[in-house]
């Protein structure tokens, strides 16, 4: 009997002791945001992002004092695969995303990156979305508040980005589900950097908002700092009673309460990738003209002197480019007292690329140049007891097509072909005189006609936005 009356009274205690744990939730608002998938760009008209940009609007311009202060703060939590969150293009990403909505609410609502907390949740749910709650609490002091990110998708720029973490802040996502108008999630937070002893999770209460009759949302009326709960028999305090005659309609679904909602102003960040690539062609290095003039004279390949060049071409739009360039010589060739090989040439192209987004493999475009050249020696007259030259000035205008070969880690090869239309003017042929070490002029000439131009152009290219 005495046994028996032990394990009642152990029992008894045990039920008691259950009972009586109790779990305080931190009360929160919850925002969801949703992206394309592989795609870090914040579109305003993509799922219901309208309708949570605007409910987010009204709530920050309200707590906005709270938050400068200190009282409140932000948590951002990108939300990625339970399978690949190792994967540094995931990581990246979901750093991309997250800045995307810190940058919108620093430009529409001046509240600075240090109140705004970050986490990269690996359990995965809400996959390819991005939530943001605004936390009545204080900022915790151990809370991650960076976000590493390389805007490049080359692996060496984002992997050099990421090591400024020293550890990802992930988190793992546990649902306790709702409970009379709560949504209770709990986020454990795994940072290598602090001791587990130092760290407290993320306990949230998100409110489910209703709809009321015209369609507006209605927050319930009295909210509390803190929700707490009985988890052995799941009770929440959450407000007041309301009179029957002021309580809301039957609640309406967020999706369909977007869809009967008013228009609303809508926002989009542009983040529309621009690369810019620096290049330059082989062939002038080689001593080779880059073009043939198919006009009045002797048609041929020219070589003289090496001709340095640069150009930078700017990508844009996921399909178009445009092409600045420039080539500049003056040296000697051949005979160093004889010969000399000066050219100069401004250059500009505007292409199109026939596979958008990849900005490789093939291309056409439009391109104009203008320059002018000065070359004197055996090139001009094989004379040896009188030295020649001419010199003048030059314009060509055609169309060019192309096809770029990557290479990796950002460098590419390319070839382009030019086809157009050249006018040679101002050209005097003239006289040397080395005794008088000066020029005297022969005669006049301008040509004009048809031109054929080759480009074999190594690159490296980056991106920039």
């Amino acid at each position: 009997m005495k046994v028996v009356l032990h394990l009642l009274v152990l029992g008894f205690l045990s039920v008691l002791g259950a009972e009586a744990q109790t779990t305080t939730y931190n009360k929160a608002e919850s925002f969801l945001f949703s992206f394309k998938e592989d795609n870090d760009m914040f579109l305003a008209d993509y799922g219901d992002n309208a309708y949570q940009l605007e409910r987010m609007a009204q709530h920050l311009q309200v707590s906005r004092k709270q938050l400068l202060d200190g009282g409140y703060h932000l948590l951002i939590v990108s939300h990625v695969g339970a399978y690949n969150y190792e994967n540094e293009e995931v990581v990246n990403e979901a750093s991309l995303r997250a800045n995307r909505i810190r940058a919108y609410i620093k430009m529409r609502f001046d509240i600075p990156h240090e109140s705004v907390a970050f986490y990269i949740d690996r359990s995965g749910n809400y996959r390819d979305q991005v939530h943001l709650y605004l936390v009545h609490k204080p900022l915790p002091w151990f809370a991650n508040t960076s976000i590493r990110y390389s805007e490049s998708r080359y692996p060496k720029a984002i992997k050099d980005a990421l090591n400024k973490y020293g550890a990802v802040p992930y988190v793992d996502l546990f649902r306790r589900g709702e409970l009379k108008g709560y949504e209770r999630e709990v986020y454990r937070i795994d940072d290598p950097l602090f001791d587990r002893s130092e760290l407290e999770d993320y306990r949230l209460a998100s409110v489910v908002e209703t709809v009321g009759r015209s369609g507006e949302a209605a927050d319930p009326p009295v909210y509390q700092a803190t929700v707490t709960t009985h988890e052995a028999v799941r009770i929440v305090q959450r407000e007041e009673p309301v009179p029957e005659d002021k309580r809301p309609a039957k609640p309406i679904p967020v999706k369909q309460a977007a869809a009967i909602k008013k228009p609303v102003e809508t926002y989009e960040i542009p983040v529309t990738p621009v690369h810019l690539a620096i290049k330059s062609n082989l062939l002038p290095w080689c001593t080779v003209a880059p073009s043939v003039h198919l006009g009045t004279g002797e048609t041929k390949i020219r070589t003289g002197s090496f001709m340095p060049n640069l150009e930078v071409e700017c990508f844009y739009a996921e399909r178009w480019s445009v092409v600045l360039g420039g080539l500049y010589s003056d040296f000697s060739y051949n005979d160093r007292q004889r010969d000399k090989w000066s050219v100069s040439k401004v250059s500009l192209e505007s292409r199109v690329w026939l596979v958008p987004g990849k900005f490789s493999g093939l291309n056409t475009g439009l391109f104009a140049e203008y320059g002018d050249f000065d070359v004197r020696g055996s090139d001009v007259d094989p004379d040896k007891d009188i030295l020649y030259g001419r010199t003048g000035r030059f314009w060509s205008a055609g169309a060019s097509v192309g096809y770029l070969v990557p290479l990796g880690a950002g460098f590419s090869a390319e070839a382009s072909l030019q086809a157009g239309f050249r006018s040679v003017f101002d050209g005097k042929k003239y006289r040397y005189d080395k005794l008088d070490d000066r020029n005297y002029l022969e005669t006049h000439f301008s040509s004009t006609g048809f031109m054929l131009g080759l480009k074999v152009s190594i690159a490296y290219r980056f991106q920039i936005r």
